[in-house]
């Protein structure tokens, strides 16, 4: 009797510590949304023809969300969950389902436990209800990460004939907000010109933030310099001047000062000289005179 159970310890302790094959392997999915990297690693089980919900994993107690080690699941940055704000860093990720409830989600601060079987719930950072989703029977555990936008995202878990998704919201402005402002301040005074232009552009197509637009602009004429020396390996000087006035203009317009956008469009389109030039590069793409017409109509 000592014999079977010293085997099956050694047995157990050999699984725990990877010597041996995991019945349910472990699996990696890592994806990017904006600036935020988001990776989850579990266990990945399958039903081998068992009933799940109810049974193999219990209604209302706390489940690893996959087998093994407790699942891991890492931000990069700050998300926004369920209006809730998720610190970036290590999460532990259980699940408690509900037979006829929404189910809970957790993100627990202890991530490198065994199980639940240590779940601490004093460590939960984040709980959050989901209304889980029938399915087609799903073999393997399976998790998902899709990229709806830079700004948002949903996490999926599938198995047997459930999936639940948590929406993640991340701060993709802000975060662009900062590392404009980082760039900038690394930069020459010739680059940190076209970094704040090139900023207040991306805003201006998003039509977001466009008091943060107006200001980088700004700062962009106020770095630009006529007089500096001109890389070769940029555009020519009279493109990115072209391409400042015409950002001003949308900015005003965008104010409603239709009056100051005209001047500033005129001053782009008046620009010679050069082998490029911006209003006749880009014209047809930015709809330049159907704007003007439009912002004259206004005045």
């Amino acid at each position: 009797m000592l014999a079977t159970l010293f085997l099956g310890l050694t047995v157990s302790a050999q699984y725990k510590i990877g010597i041996l094959p995991r019945t349910s392997p472990d699996k990696g999915i890592y994806e990017q949304i904006g600036y935020t990297g988001i990776e989850i690693t579990y266990g990945a089980p399958k039903t081998n023809g068992r009933t799940i919900w109810g049974d193999i994993v219990p209604f209302d107690e706390v489940w690893r969300a996959g087998a093994n080690d407790a699942t891991r699941i890492e931000f990069s940055e700050d998300v926004e969950i369920d209006s809730n704000i998720l610190p970036k860093g290590i999460y532990s990720l259980f699940i408690i389902p509900h037979e006829s409830d929404a189910w809970t989600v957790i993100f627990n601060a202890e991530y490198d436990q065994w199980g639940a079987y240590n779940y601490n719930k004093y460590q939960d950072i984040l709980r959050v209800e989901v209304e889980p989703k029938e399915i087609p029977i799903q073999e393997k555990l399976t998790y998902t990460i899709d990229g709806l936008s830079y700004e948002k995202g949903i996490i999926s878990m599938k198995w047997s004939d459930v999936q639940i998704d948590v929406v993640i919201n991340t701060k993709y402005l802000e975060i662009l907000q900062r590392e404009i402002e980082i760039s900038a301040t690394n930069s020459d005074q010739e680059i940190a010109s076209v970094v704040y232009l090139q900023g207040a552009e991306y805003l201006l197509r998003r039509n977001q933030y466009l008091d943060i637009a107006s200001k980088w602009i700004d700062k962009s004429q106020e770095l630009y310099d006529p007089k500096s020396e001109w890389n070769s390996q940029y555009y020519p000087r009279q493109y990115i001047l072209g391409h400042m006035h015409w950002t001003k203009a949308k900015v005003l317009a965008a104010n409603n000062n239709y009056k100051m956008a005209l001047a500033y469009a005129n001053k782009m389109k008046n620009i010679n000289g050069g082998e490029i030039n911006y209003y006749s590069e880009e014209n047809e793409f930015e709809k330049i005179d159907i704007q003007m017409a439009h912002w004259k109509s206004k005045e």
